[in-house]
């Protein structure tokens, strides 16, 4: 590659991407905890606050996504230049170390925290499931016995006399 200046500059720019992967991570995390705090929330479920949370997740892995396609394509113009000079750029690729290994810790507590968040969304889905089946239950009961009660009094009740 050559032109130290232009080297130094990308892995500035490299050092910034990790710097702000990790954030928007840390981003997804507090996402994951918002849908956690909904899937375990006593009182009726926020649907609208868990697409929303779901939605602003969405954009957020974007966010990485594009971060990673720079990050690589960053790397790919320096991959040589620091694999020849490893000595001259230790301490950067040190820090490049730390920053993925912040990387890896938060991927994996993400990871953890979308398979609760699978699990609580199943068992609730599951038990809404089961509670609105009860309620049509409880409803076609409800229903039948009116519809009944209906044709009972369709019916003129044997005891009145009715010639008057």
């Amino acid at each position: 590659m050559g032109n130290k200046k232009v080297t130094e500059s990308y892995l500035d720019m490299m050092e910034e991407s990790l710097k702000e992967k990790i954030r928007v991570l840390e981003d997804i995390m507090k996402e994951n905890e918002a849908q956690k705090e909904i899937l375990e929330s006593d009182v009726s479920f926020d649907e609208a606050g868990f697409d929303e949370a779901i939605s602003r997740k969405g954009e957020l892995i974007r966010r990485v996504e594009n971060l990673n396609d720079g990050f690589e394509s960053l790397y790919e113009r320096v991959r040589e230049e620091l694999q020849n000079n490893k000595e001259k750029y230790k301490q950067k690729i040190n820090t490049f170390q730390d920053l993925i290994r912040q990387i890896t810790d938060l991927s994996s507590s993400i990871e953890a925290g979308e398979k609760r968040n699978r699990a609580l969304a199943k068992s609730y889905f599951s038990s809404s499931k089961e509670q609105i089946n009860t309620h049509r239950r409880s409803s076609q009961a409800a229903l039948d016995y009116y519809l009944t009660m209906n044709k009972s009094k369709i019916t003129p009740p044997q005891f009145y006399d009715t010639k008057n």
